[in-house]
């Protein structure tokens, strides 16, 4: 724009200028007496639709409000003392004469006592107003006040919404009485109104005075903008309330000023942006090449950054981009990569359908062996997505170096398979001396020394399961744990395990529900398949209150037996179930801390059910928790 600007000449700009000037000012003088000329005919439709809609709306209100002040006197006359079987004759000739009415209520006392019609409205018999902390000071102020007041939209009790006319009663010695109240069917009245407003063809919209104020409160029907703009506004006649309407009409006049402007400007204008497009067009093509050479030079500096390794290559495999870190890490010279195929990068290049398929998805991780130009291997990780830039298709790999990660990892691991298994010689001679000295091998004990003895042994008990869990964890982890799969019989196994269960002590009571009467029958290692039962049976009775029941349920679809152990407990939450099965993922709440553990019962079931072609999952319930595990089914036993 700066060129467009500075190729004017003076001439130019003063021509431009006084065509601009008079057109504007010809425009503008036209346009205003086109729009006073339409809001003048608009003004006279409002103001008569306005009348019509006045006179209704007040006709619509105002009948049921005087037909309570007509129940307000009949009570008077008997003071205060109501009949109900008088009220079942008056009161449905009331509602019948008003068409709005939803009901009619009488609260001696602020109870609501009696309502016409009660169907539908049963749940606000006996209804005692200070109980209702969002309606009982506006209530309040209507007793103080003495003046009856129409108050809404108000929630009801009994469901919608409404408006309710509260007239508060004085007994003749001017002892408050109670209340009167009548709901009035907001949906009818608005409907109505609504119909109106469309047949006149104008838009209005409603708002009440706040009380005590001379203020306006928030619009309760149509368009709060109502009340901002150049509507007509007419304050309502309505008893026992300050309303104030605001209407508009919905199909102004034709405001030709706006074609006059536009066939006014249309030739100038036309001539301005030619000139200005042509102008702009050149200073836009530098400031994009600019831009382009910025964009450039700024992510080449941030791939250059980058630790890990990012090779861009075509659709077909071929490397056409590589930052400094992957020239860095293979050792080869820059810019040297360009235009082969980037499997060379890889130790088993034959496998590249294998890892294309590894990496289909952006998250998903390939783990296998780098090959450096000196022919030296290591370790790596690699991500694949894929680019798209018009027509053409790139993929973008990132490489990391994991040869420090997989040496910590087997560090790790050899630490704890060694410290695991230098603990279970000292701790299994601890144990049987524990057993012995317990079972009365050393003499008689005192009570004292046999509750400590025992405490001891159950500690001892704990912390060999632990090395135990840990040791599985490392076996897993390594492929080393061995598998004897077979046909396993699982009502008699679950009985075994329920029978363990109940050995210690606990207070919920566990039972096995079938499909049939049969038990079945599955491929498994029987040994593994009790230890991830005692598992889950272990942590439903951890987490379960006391003398409930836990469900043990076996079933059978797709050639698959589903076991699910089914609690009362308070389940996991919805933050922790991704974490559910990993390896010391443990929900930090006071049950957790209740029933502290290692965090790798769950993670070590899963392998093992996964090695045997089983499958594993949560399910949460409105009441409880359901840990699943399904295995290959070889038939159900017959009898």
């Amino acid at each position: 724009m700066v060129g467009f600007f500075s190729a004017l000449r003076y001439w130019h700009w003063l021509l431009l200028a006084v065509l601009a000037g008079v057109a504007l000012l010809a425009t503008e003088i036209l346009v205003k007496h086109e729009q006073q000329l339409t809001r003048s005919q608009q003004l006279r439709h409002e103001v008569a639709s306005a009348g019509q809609l006045k006179a209704m709306l007040e006709s619509e209100l105002n009948i049921p409000l005087y037909l309570t002040v007509g129940l307000a006197s009949y009570i008077k006359a008997s003071g205060g003392e109501i009949d109900q079987d008088e009220l079942d004759i008056l009161l449905p000739g009331l509602v019948q004469q008003a068409k709005h009415i939803r009901n009619i209520g009488v609260a001696p006392g602020n109870r609501l006592q009696y309502i016409y019609p009660l169907v539908g409205n049963e749940r606000a018999i006996n209804l005692y107003y200070p109980d209702l902390p969002d309606q009982w000071p506006a209530v309040e102020e209507i007793i103080r006040s003495k003046q009856a007041r129409l108050v809404g939209p108000v929630r009801l009790v009994q469901g919608g919404q409404a408006f309710i006319y509260r007239l508060p009663l004085f007994i003749p010695d001017d002892t408050y009485w109670g209340i009167l109240s009548t709901v009035i069917n907001i949906e009818t009245i608005w409907s109505l109104l609504a119909d109106n407003a469309a047949a006149q063809n104008v838009t209005i919209a409603l708002r009440a005075k706040v009380p005590g104020k001379d203020d306006y409160g928030n619009t309760f029907f149509g368009e709060p903008g109502l009340f901002y703009d150049d509507s007509l506004l007419l304050n309502l006649a309505i008893r026992g309330a300050d309303w104030q309407m605001a209407i508009r009409a919905t199909e102004p006049v034709l405001n030709r000023g706006v074609l006059l402007r536009v066939s006014l400007f249309t030739a100038t204008l036309c001539l301005l942006i030619l000139l200005a497009w042509l102008f702009y067009s050149r200073q836009q093509l530098r400031q994009t090449a600019n831009e382009l050479s910025h964009s450039e030079s700024y992510l080449r500096a941030v791939m250059n950054n980058v630790r890990d390794a990012i090779v861009v290559t075509s659709d077909d495999g071929i490397i056409e981009d590589a930052n400094v870190s992957c020239f860095r890490l293979y050792g080869y010279p820059s810019g040297s990569l360009k235009g082969l195929h980037w499997s060379m990068l890889l130790a088993t290049p034959q496998n590249i359908d294998e890892i294309y398929s590894a990496t289909s998805a952006p998250d998903q991780v390939f783990e296998g062996q780098g090959l450096r130009q000196d022919s030296s291997q290591f370790e790596l990780s690699l991500t694949r997505s894929r680019l798209v830039q018009g027509k053409q298709q790139h993929q973008l790999m990132l490489i990391r170096d994991i040869t420090e990660r997989k040496r910590v990892e087997k560090l790790k691991n050899d630490f704890v398979a060694t410290v695991s298994h230098e603990l279970r010689t000292p701790l299994t001679a601890i144990n049987g001396a524990l057993s012995l000295a317990i079972g009365g091998a050393l003499g008689d004990i005192n009570h004292s020394a046999q509750k400590m003895l025992t405490m001891a042994h159950s500690s001892c008990g704990q912390l060999n399961q632990l090395i135990n869990d840990l040791l599985d964890t490392e076996r897993l982890a390594s492929g080393k744990m061995r598998f004897s799969i077979s046909p396993v019989a699982l009502v008699p196994l679950l009985e075994q395990n329920i029978t363990q269960i109940a050995a210690m002590q606990h207070k919920q009571r566990l039972v096995i529900v079938q499909d049939n009467e049969k038990p079945f029958q599955v491929m498994a290692d029987k040994g593994r398949l009790s230890q991830v039962c005692l598992n889950l049976l272990s942590n439903a009775v951890k987490f379960s209150p006391d003398d409930s029941v836990v469900e043990i349920k076996l079933s059978e679809h797709d050639k698959m037996i589903r076991v699910s152990v089914i609690d009362q407990g308070k389940g996991v939450s919805g933050e922790f179930l991704p974490h559910l099965f990993q390896r010391f993922a443990q929900a930090e709440n006071h049950a957790s801390r209740q029933h502290a553990g290692t965090g790798l019962g769950l993670a070590i079931s899963k392998a093992i059910i996964e090695q045997m072609d089983g499958k594993i999952g949560y399910q949460r319930l409105a009441q409880g928790s359901c840990f699943y595990f399904e295995l290959p089914a070889t038939g159900v036993l017959t009898d």
